[in-house]
């Protein structure tokens, strides 16, 4: 047995001598010279986000005082579970004052907030149950039979629609397009059930939510509407009357795929463009001109960038919306995005098609401010998906291919395609071949299927329901992967291909018709539409 000197904390460690992991707290030696105590935990949380902390307190060569240090401190251990975890702390009650960081304070409901070591329970608990999903329990969701699809999903609101006709039975109004706005509770984070109903406008097409910012943005006649999504009334935030054009004297547009950014709202138009609007102000951000549109789905990375597919150049493209430059003649001009090459297998593009599709992730890129979205209601949750972890997921589909499709699909952690293209602008450079991130991503085995009905809301924060089901098995497949090892990529390391769960689909979704699924935070959705492919006839929750 030797002894070190360790360098930050000015105390010893055993080296080659196993050490026994402290569950208990021991108390640290008053001339103790370490330096841990007076760091922010922030900083040490940042060194070690890559680490299991089991595995820190395990390892014998660990030192004493770091080891004593997390164990006698349970809100680092709550910092730590949070970052292994993917999720960050809650927002505060309104009256929350005491800064110790072990709860205090009250909310306005008048609950008492909770303490430090009990979120700590309740992260256990939550990360354990989402670990054994396949154990999961469905609950029957008949309220949901008669409403389409979901329509959008943020967080964990969920947002079904109705045409209603207000002729029948005599009346008199106008048909209106009615939205079930259901928030999906949760026990292990302290979310109540919620359910209100909205109405639009009959002949709206187009919508999209985000939780964090109370916001419903929808198209109706060629103009943009921005309401609260938790009453409807006007949101207080828009500067344009509550709504904008999206037609000139020099054209007009069509949209489709709508998305909802921090201050940015997206869509797809007719005109051969991926066009961004500020949506508080009205002003149009940017254009992003695209060869066959159509056939072009985009995402958006964070507030400031959007990845966008080209399929027949076998590429994905990231665009920053705050980079312009100034041309020639001292007009303002929008930088080249910077190209990621996928390498996919050749195909006969004369009798074959290829389409690359973005899963839209419905983690909200902001964080959610407690009372927005809730209806009036409820305390704010003890922790919450933290924004920073989302993955990109491409569907990559090949058809048609022995009467029907093969399809697979690439799981990248946001972080790659920031930090490479950073890195990419920082050398001058515009594209990177696949070779330089395939080991970043992970690519799924490709799956020869029949022609389904496609599923877009499949993507939650680090979550991927792999769709359609294994009908073999009956189950449908959930995969989720840790942060830390998408921060360090995927690889060859078979421990940081994520986890794969199997989730046994109950005997009413059992059939091959119709049947899809939404994740959203605090939930997975699996249902069944009728005939007509128009409205929701079986559906089952699993909650957490």
């Amino acid at each position: 047995m030797t002894t070190t000197l360790h360098p930050l904390c000015g105390t010893t460690y055993i080296c080659n001598e196993p050490v026994a992991i402290l569950y208990e707290p021991v108390e640290v030696p008053p001339n103790n010279n370490s330096y841990f105590a007076i760091l922010p935990e922030e900083i040490i949380v940042k060194v070690l986000e890559c680490c299991d902390s089991e595995t820190v307190l395990a390892c014998q060569l660990t030192c004493r005082a770091l080891r004593n240090f997390i164990v006698n401190s349970t809100s680092l251990r709550y910092k730590l579970a949070l970052a292994e975890n993917g999720l960050c702390d809650g927002p505060k009650p309104q009256n929350e004052d005491d800064g110790t960081g072990n709860g205090g304070g009250s909310s306005s409901g008048g609950k008492t907030a909770i303490s430090t070591a009990e979120k700590m329970e309740l992260l256990s608990a939550y990360a354990s149950a989402w670990q054994n999903l396949s154990s999961a329990q469905p609950v029957k969701a008949s309220m949901l039979i008669g409403w389409s699809a979901p329509v959008a999903v943020s967080a964990n609101v969920v947002v079904f629609s109705k045409r209603h006709n207000n002729n029948d039975n005599g009346g008199t109004g106008e048909p209106t397009l009615d939205l079930l706005v259901y928030r999906v509770p949760s026990a292990l984070r302290q979310i109540e059930c919620a359910h209100w109903t909205l109405s639009l406008p009959a002949n709206v097409n187009e919508l999209c939510i985000d939780v964090a910012q109370d916001l419903l943005i929808y198209v109706l006649d060629g103009t943009f509407h921005a309401c609260m999504l938790s009453s409807g009334a006007a949101h207080p935030l828009v500067e344009h009357e509550g709504f904008f054009k999206m037609w000139s004297a020099s054209r007009r547009f069509d949209v489709s795929n709508l998305s909802v950014c921090g201050d940015y709202v997206a869509a797809v138009t007719r005109t051969y463009f991926i066009s961004v609007w500020n949506w508080k102000t009205g002003d149009l951000v940017s254009d992003l001109k695209v060869s066959e549109v159509r056939f072009s789905s985009f995402e958006f990375i964070d507030e400031h960038h959007i990845a966008y597919a080209v399929s027949k150049e076998d590429s994905v493209y990231v665009y920053d919306l705050r980079r312009h430059g100034i041309g020639d003649h001292g007009e303002k001009v929008e930088s080249e995005p910077i190209c990621f090459q996928l390498e996919l297998p050749p195909i006969d593009r004369a009798t074959t098609s290829r389409y690359i599709q973005f899963r839209r992730n419905a983690l909200p890129t902001r964080e959610q401010a407690w009372g927005v979205g809730s209806a009036g209601s409820g305390t704010p949750p003890p922790f919450q998906a933290d924004p920073r972890e989302r993955l990109v997921v491409l569907r990559i589909v090949t058809s048609p291919v022995e009467r029907g499709e093969e399809q697979f699909e690439l799981h990248v952690p946001t972080r790659v395609l920031l930090e490479r293209s950073a890195a990419l602008r920082g050398s001058g450079g515009a594209t990177l071949p696949w070779s330089a991130w395939r080991d970043l991503v992970r690519v799924t085995s490709s799956r020869r299927l029949p022609y389904i009905v496609p599923a877009y809301m499949v993507a939650y924060g680090r979550r991927v329901v792999s769709h359609p089901p294994d009908w073999d098995r009956g189950v449908l497949h959930v995969d989720s992967y840790s942060p830390r090892r998408t921060r360090r990529g995927y690889g060859d390391d078979d421990d940081a291909r994520g986890t794969r769960h199997a989730v046994k689909l109950p005997e009413e979704l059992a059939g091959k018709e119709n049947l899809l699924s939404a994740l959203c935070e605090d939930a997975l959705l699996c249902y069944k539409l009728d005939s007509s492919l128009s409205r929701i006839s079986h559906a089952y929750w699993y909650t957490f």
